[in-house]
């Protein structure tokens, strides 16, 4: 009695999909930042790669800036809603409204352009934070479980790669097609605002049906003492953080993983758009083989977790990728 009523089905399939669900959100804005956001400005707007990717760049700095803010926030935030909730519902509408505005842009002078990319981006990447950076916190509040923590995390990173490659195919295969004025696919502007409307009702979709889905549980939820701090307390405790080895460490590796990744996709679509100069259905063929490897991931990622532990199988299979 005095622990309360047990907490049934925070670890339930049905709790692990619709926590999964929101993380659609996130891959698809990942993809499209990764993928086409750098060719649609460049090859299609006409802004010069440079200031694109100074603009991406920005937005990217300003992120890794405002999350451990949004943290804090969420931490000490209370409401009948909980900590996390009442963020996720905010940041629906306006990411999706960001979102669908970065593929619509107007057609001002180059240096107009380049002002409204770098607002705009930086609004996306802090709107999908506030969802993002909650979301992610509920995982400790549904499970104290290792092995449970890292089955969530398999449905949120599986859901997140399979969210974002929908929508990238669905690019290649319905958006991005060649017409009467375009002969490359990858090239018709049109398309990208299309693409950019039905993203943007995905993500919204996505962020309302996972947080209602999870709502439920938010009674069960751990309540910790309510702590007031001024802003100088907020950035103390953000600084200590930050001053923590092993998290710079990790914080190192993730910086150059991802800085590799986008290298990687960034340049991946003009390479095959001008090099290889494929077909839009033959860079979504070429897609399919990242189905099929986040399916085998997912099926993996527990049993390689539970037998080597989340560090020692991360460096084992980055190992194996990377040779």
């Amino acid at each position: 009695m005095a622990g309360g009523p047990p907490k049934t089905g925070l670890t339930s399939l049905r709790t692990k999909i619709f926590y999964g669900l929101g993380s659609i959100a996130f891959g698809v804005k990942d993809n499209g930042f990764q993928t086409i956001l750098l060719l649609f400005y460049n090859q299609v707007i006409h802004l010069p790669g440079q200031l694109v990717g100074l603009a991406i760049a920005i937005a990217f700095v300003f992120d890794a800036m405002i999350d451990p803010v949004i943290g804090q926030f969420s931490d000490n935030l209370r409401t009948r809603w909980g900590r996390r909730h009442p963020l996720m519902y905010a940041a629906a509408l306006p990411v999706a409204i960001s979102y669908l505005l970065l593929w619509n842009p107007p057609h001002w002078s180059q240096g107009a352009i380049f002002l409204y990319l770098l607002v705009v981006a930086i609004v996306v990447r802090t709107f999908i934070s506030f969802y993002e950076i909650p979301s992610s916190a509920l995982v400790p509040e549904f499970t104290q479980d290792y092995d449970q923590r890292t089955s969530f995390m398999s449905f949120r990173v599986f859901f997140a790669w399979y969210g974002g490659m929908t929508m990238f195919a669905l690019a290649f295969t319905v958006f991005l097609v060649p017409d009467a004025s375009h002969k490359v696919g990858q090239l018709n502007e049109t398309g990208y605002s299309h693409y950019g409307f039905t993203a943007a009702i995905v993500i919204f979709a996505a962020i309302i049906i996972s947080a209602m889905g999870t709502h439920r549980f938010i009674p069960q939820f751990r309540k910790p003492p309510l702590r007031r701090l001024s802003l100088g307390q907020y950035f103390r405790e953000i600084v200590s953080t930050l001053s923590n080895r092993a998290f710079l460490i990790l914080m190192c590796a993730a910086f150059f993983s991802n800085l590799a990744t986008g290298l990687v996709f960034a340049l991946d679509i003009y390479l095959k758009t001008y090099f290889w100069e494929l077909s839009n259905v033959q860079i979504f063929i070429l897609a399919l083989s990242t189905f099929l490897s986040v399916a085998f991931a997912f099926a993996i990622a527990l049993p390689i977790s539970r037998r080597f532990g989340k560090r020692n199988g991360a460096i084992l299979f980055f190992s194996i990728g990377l040779a």
